[in-house]
């Protein structure tokens, strides 16, 4: 299925609807999506169902914002729509974010029913003049994780998925990973569908997803790796699966005599010892000395078990510690 010139129409008046938009910021309600619409994601939806209504495309919209809309009760197509995404760059005055279109089959009901997309940026991306090295864009922002790229590999985080996917599609990025679980099957239909780039789906809790798994619903969320290949994307899972502070875990964690974990128990238990008899002494220097010696070791032993006891702690501790 071809993306309708009627669709292309829609996106182009979408966008322009962004640029005439006054108070672009201002928050008018909660979307479909379950996330707050900025007056410029309602008024590039209405602009795009307006245009489908004036040129008379039966369509069946699911959007980010207004939900599931019918232009008639007959429709010919479903478009899978995010009026803008990037809409705080868009409300910043940053250039980078597009209109998002998949196209499906007027009773399609997953991811997988999306034949084809359309991706439309404010600003075009260039040509890149170099291909040296790789781009990687990450999100983790939010989450208790952290990434180690490859080496030679930068890290970047431009705000606007789809536009970022639709990148990777025309070769001025090299990869993604988004583990924030927060990704709507909106965000990505179009670009996955545009485009023969390498993905990867899973559920907020990590577990692996079928694109037929995943519903046409705005508020259903999942995270994603992507990339131009699928040797790449085998390096951006891999990175995926350095994320979190078992980084840091791993670098404190490393005991210099090689001891096993009944060995790392004893020392721990001499080193708490030692810990007590520098409160004793209220000797601050000392104390932080001894703390830091009874931390090492019990990431030793967490270690030892493959346990991620920072992540625990975090889990356990995080409203306190924020």
């Amino acid at each position: 299925m071809n993306v309708p010139k009627e669709v292309e129409r829609a996106a182009r008046a979408a966008l322009r609807a962004v640029e005439r938009s006054e108070k672009p910021a201002e928050v008018t309600g909660i979307g479909a999506d379950g996330t707050p619409t900025m007056r410029l994601d309602e008024a590039a939806e209405r602009a795009f169902i307006r245009t489908l209504e004036d040129e008379d495309l039966p369509a069946r919209v699911i959007s980010e914002e207004a939900g599931e809309v019918l232009t008639d009760e007959r429709p010919e197509i479903t478009v899978v729509l995010d009026p803008i995404d990037g809409s705080h760059n868009a409300a910043r005055g940053i250039p980078f974010y597009c209109v998002s279109v998949g196209v499906a089959d007027p009773d399609a009901e997953t991811l997988a029913d999306v034949e084809n997309g359309l991706v439309l940026p404010a600003t075009e991306p260039r040509t890149p003049s170099t291909r040296e090295g790789r781009v990687f864009s990450v999100y983790t922002y939010g989450t208790p994780e952290t990434v180690i790229p490859p080496r030679g590999c930068r890290i970047r985080c431009l705000g606007a998925v789809a536009l970022e996917l639709h990148m990777i599609g025309i070769g001025n990025l090299d990869g993604l990973l988004d583990v924030r679980g927060k990704l709507r099957p909106t965000d990505v239909a179009g670009p996955l569908a545009a485009h023969d780039i390498e993905f990867r789906l899973t559920d907020p809790d990590g577990e692996e997803l079928d694109p037929s798994d995943v519903p046409l619903k705005p508020d259903f969320r999942f995270n994603l790796a992507a990339a131009r290949d699928p040797e790449t994307l085998e390096d951006v899972l891999d990175m995926d699966t350095d994320v979190g502070l078992r980084t840091i875990q791993r670098a404190l964690g490393t005991h210099p005599e090689g001891l096993d974990r009944h060995g790392l128990a004893g020392k721990l238990g001499e080193e708490a010892a030692e810990l007590a008899h520098a409160l004793g002494t209220g000797d601050r220097e000392a104390v932080a000395g001894e703390v830091a010696d009874v931390l090492a070791l019990a990431l030793n032993i967490a270690n030892e078990m493959n346990v991620d006891a920072l992540k625990a702690v975090l889990e356990k501790f995080g409203d306190e510690i924020r």
